[in-house]
């Protein structure tokens, strides 16, 4: 089996893949943790258990175990795959990328002679088959385009895995022994920059142009940047609890929009179960788009 690694920005990611995926023949794959193939499995559960959660508060519990448990896995059995999606909670969080790019560069290297053994022969199983491996990197284009961000992926992890040089174009996949790396950027085609909201709109809204501009219009007409600072209850200096505004948030009107119509089919949940089940991303789109198609093109690329 093919094990790869897929490392997003954030969970909005994690669910348009799975969708993606999922119309490329992908099922969601439901073995328990210590159930997935070695040395995955005992990696997953030996990390967690060394986080020690008795000593850290319930927010670092989360962004620890993001380094660790995938947000999704999913599996191809025809094709001998299993991909992890992992939302790292932002592209800041180099470190905890690192990490996980670390323990595969330790999975994947070549012993030095031939009296030692890699981890992956060392499952305790006569017959056991080693896996190959594969990574994949998505970020945002942001302001920045999609060439720079393609090469901020590879000055990150080129000290490590040298074959990332050969990326040369966005959805490249490359090669080192058995193992695969690539890397995709999220961003407006026709411009180079955004984010994968910025695919992410016109896809949904085609088809449904009428509800999605009534729902911009909506935001516009209602929209107060003072309301963007959140509200919270403190206690002032004579400890009488009083109301206080907070740093404004950042407004993102396309993810404002997605959550609007998000509502109409999945009430009271986020942007990422919309993204993930709503019928604004139907198979026909997803085989006729052609920015999904390289996306799915990529995972192929195997």
């Amino acid at each position: 089996m093919r094990i790869v690694f897929v490392l997003c920005e954030g969970p909005h990611d994690v669910a348009f893949l799975s969708r993606l995926l999922s119309s490329d023949g992908y099922l969601y794959y439901k073995n328990k943790v210590s159930e997935f193939p070695f040395p995955l499995g005992d990696w997953m559960v030996t990390s967690a258990k060394k986080l020690s959660i008795q000593d850290l508060n319930v927010d670092k519990v989360y962004k620890d175990l993001s380094c660790v448990l995938p947000n999704g896995a999913m599996v191809n059995d025809e094709r001998g795959h299993l991909i992890l999606l992992y939302s790292m909670n932002g592209d800041s969080r180099k470190e905890e990328r690192m990490s996980i790019i670390n323990k595969l560069r330790e999975w994947t290297s070549v012993p030095e002679n031939e009296k030692e053994f890699s981890i992956l022969e060392e499952s305790g199983e006569e017959n056991d088959e080693k896996n190959d491996y594969g990574l994949f990197i998505l970020f945002d284009a942001d302001d920045r385009g999609i060439d720079a961000r393609l090469e901020e992926i590879k000055n990150e992890i080129r000290g490590i895995f040298p074959i990332v040089n050969s990326i040369d174009r966005n959805g490249c996949v490359v090669a080192e022994n058995k193992f695969k790396i690539g890397a995709y950027v999220f961003a407006d085609h026709k411009t180079g920059t955004g984010t994968l909201e910025d695919i992410l709109l016109p896809l949904m809204k085609d088809g449904d142009e009428a509800m999605f501009d009534d729902a911009e219009a909506f935001l516009i007409n209602h929209k107060n940047e003072e309301r963007l600072k959140p509200l919270v209850f403190r206690k002032n200096e004579s400890g009488k609890i009083i109301e206080k505004r907070k740093r404004k948030n950042t407004y993102h009107r396309i993810k404002s929009i997605l959550g609007v119509v998000g509502q109409l089919q999945n009430s009271g949940t986020s942007n990422t179960v919309c993204i993930e089940k709503a019928d604004y991303i139907t198979l026909n789109k997803i085989k006729s788009d052609p920015i999904c198609q390289e996306i799915i093109r990529m995972f192929r690329g195997l």
